[in-house]
């Protein structure tokens, strides 16, 4: 029966990732990890019994357990410490204070105006590191339940692919490629969001854009076990279970694509993108409308002031740099 399900899930995120790559045929780059998670989500509205089934057979659970952190571990291949020197302490000093003032002012923020505290660490979490991935990482940790994930990557939907179109216009003023990669890598939601708006700008501003990018991905890692130790003061009982050997693992696989040849790179790289979309789309389905609906808009209340946030860091950015 697990069999059954599991082959119907991977068709399912097949199916719903596949359309980024037939969306990027017209100029729009979207993550597959988005177009799964949506993708999970309509099914499950248009087709509810098959999302009970599906949980029935505990491939939903695989899906966002197992063969999401592998592809996390996975994903470390992306990122090599070549592109750390490439932009110096500036890029690594703007991708820290990115991604520790953004999750901070998330956190407490969102308590604030009435989020609970799981919904408001994964928000924050989304907008500073790396949007999606981010957001299921650290769910991975926090066990928030999936409407709270889901709402979290909505919210990087709409404002990263926001500035993802609007940035390439507002940094055409700027002389700087440097600078525009900088803010480019530094205040945007998901690594396809980068992709897509480094596309409209110089090469050179496209690849320091990556590379910050890159960097607010490896400060992931610090995330978690800061989470991790946190909620294990809260839970001593909690520690082993919740240890994300996984962030481990990730930090191996950074090491071993600076050092090492990796064969088959590039079929690694896809085999991961779908690991990863099968975990969203698995989410998706897992995810009940009413329960979503009942958190209203404060996610994007809060999505919206630290869309502001980030745009604040990229116009001092633009005046100093």
């Amino acid at each position: 029966m697990f069999f059954q399900g599991f082959v119907i899930l991977i068709l399912l995120s097949a199916f719903w990732g596949g359309a980024a790559y037939f969306l990027g045929h017209f100029g729009l780059h979207v993550s597959p990890l988005i177009t799964a998670v949506l993708g999970g989500m309509a099914t499950s509205a248009l087709f509810p019994n098959l999302g009970h089934f599906l949980a029935k057979t505990g491939a939903l659970k695989f899906g966002t357990k197992e063969i999401l952190r592998l592809g996390i571990v996975l994903y470390g291949l992306k990122i090599g410490l070549e592109q750390v020197w490439h932009v110096g302490l500036t890029g690594v000093g703007l991708a820290l204070f990115v991604v520790g003032t953004t999750i901070t002012l998330g956190y407490f923020l969102g308590q604030k105006i009435g989020l609970d505290k799981d919904s408001s660490l994964l928000i924050g979490a989304g907008s500073a590191i790396c949007g999606a991935a981010a957001v299921l990482a650290v769910q991975s940790v926090s066990k928030s339940e999936s409407e709270k994930v889901v709402a979290a990557v909505a919210t990087v939907v709409l404002f990263g692919t926001l500035g993802m179109l609007i940035y390439p216009w507002a940094l055409s003023s700027l002389d700087y490629p440097f600078v525009q990669g900088l803010i480019t890598g530094g205040t945007l939601h998901e690594v396809a969001h980068v992709v897509g708006a480094g596309a409209r700008l110089p090469k050179e501003a496209a690849d320091v854009a990556i590379i910050v990018k890159m960097i607010r991905v490896i400060f992931l890692v610090p995330v978690l076990f800061i989470l991790l130790f946190i909620s294990s003061s809260e839970d001593k009982g909690s520690v082993r279970g919740a240890f994300p050997w996984f962030a481990i693992f990730f930090l191996c696989m950074i090491g071993l694509n600076s050092f090492v040849q990796i064969p088959f790179k590039k079929e690694l790289l896809a085999f991961d993108t779908m690991l990863l979309s099968t975990a969203m789309c698995a989410l998706g389905l897992n995810t009940h409308m009413k329960t979503l609906k009942q958190m209203g808009s404060k996610p994007f209340v809060l999505a919206t002031f630290l869309m502001l946030w980030l745009v604040t860091i990229a116009t001092l950015l633009a005046l100093f740099l």
